[in-house]
């Protein structure tokens, strides 16, 4: 039995293994390598898209409401300690609620499902909604949103922050996010003329006009909908700091490890990985990424950032990182700790 290295001290801040292994399994699977050898704390997070609501971890509310298609479905916000509340609006206009991409419907696809779980959480005295926006199917400019929510949109004395993990404006996630929702180009140059239709309605109605402001494509342009309405535009990631109290537990740690499925430029741009690297380099902490696999413009973003990279496909193979990712992050931090020293 290897001797347990008193005062190492080891934080788990892992993103999702898109498909692979969820982040709670990567906390387990890397607490099993590490306990052994080092006091280990573990957090799940967001950078605003799914998981939102795990991440904050409050109390769970079922709603009566619909799918992207206007179907019936029952989703959940929750109510953190505090009185705010919580949207994932994946949770209720998700793509991956659909079914697959014979299901996606990108120009009928619809926010009304989530605007009724905001317009929910407000009836049941929530002063302070944050609204997740990542993972949609739609790109109807939030307007479905809007037409649950009423006339108001966001009830006076009221206040919204939509959480956003892209710097994308709200004319531009037609062509952006559309064609990932299953758009054709026709399909994408009329949603982009829809759009604009939409952010002169809102300008008339609420006086804010979504066009150029950065993040207010998110989710299609919920977030942009949702600015016009009054909301603020936040940087997920720094919400579920905020709340988590990331940077102290980043300051008591001598070693900060993250991960993801694939580590590439878009991890640098406002989601997880990439904020977790930063946060833990404003702190002077070293910092771990253990990704499935790494495209080059992802090894030099995190080499440039002084981060450290366990790269899964090239220790374990393609397959066997994707088919047993969880005995993978184990074992390669199980080595890993025969090594590391006490960081610095």
């Amino acid at each position: 039995m290897r001797a347990r290295v008193h005062g190492v001290r080891v934080l788990l801040l892992p993103d999702k293994f898109r498909g692979t292994l969820a982040s709670r399994e990567f906390i387990s699977a890397a607490r099993s390598a590490l306990t052994a050898v080092a006091e280990v704390d573990g957090r799940v997070v967001s950078d605003g898209g799914e998981g939102l609501i795990e991440a904050l971890d409050g109390r769970l509310v079922e709603v009566e409401t619909v799918d992207a298609l206007m179907r019936p479905i029952t989703a959940s916000f929750s109510v953190l300690p505090g009185g705010d509340a919580v949207v994932e609006m994946s949770r209720a206009s998700g793509l991956a609620l659909l079914g697959g991409p014979a299901e996606n419907d990108p120009v009928a696809a619809s926010t009304y499902g989530t605007g009724v779980l905001i317009r929910a959480a407000f009836e049941r005295g929530a002063q302070h909604v944050v609204v997740g926006c990542g993972g949609s199917a739609t790109t109807d400019g939030g307007m479905g949103a809007l037409e649950a929510l009423g006339p108001r949109g966001i009830p006076a004395g009221s206040s919204v922050s939509a959480a956003v993990d892209v710097r994308t404006s709200y004319l531009d996630a037609a062509e952006e996010f559309a064609p990932q929702k299953g758009a054709t180009a026709v399909q994408v140059a009329f949603l982009k003329r829809r759009l604009a239709g939409s952010a002169e309605l809102l300008f008339r109605r609420f006086g804010r006009d979504p066009r150029g402001v950065t993040g207010s494509g998110a989710a299609g342009g919920l977030s942009g909908m949702l600015w016009a309405a009054g909301a603020e535009i936040v940087e997920g990631f720094s919400v579920v700091s905020e709340y988590l109290g990331l940077d102290d537990l980043v300051e008591a740690a001598d070693l900060v490890i993250t991960g993801e499925g694939l580590l590439d430029d878009e991890s640098f741009n406002g989601k997880v990985v990439g904020s977790v690297v930063t946060l833990a380099a404003r702190h002077g902490r070293r910092c771990l990424v253990v990704a499935g696999t790494a495209t080059e413009e992802g090894r030099r973003r995190l080499s440039a950032e002084g981060a450290e990279l366990l790269e899964l496909a090239a220790e374990f193979g393609a397959e066997r990182s994707l088919t047993q990712a969880g005995e993978c992050v184990s074992q390669a931090l199980s080595v890993f700790s025969r090594s590391w020293g006490r960081p610095s």
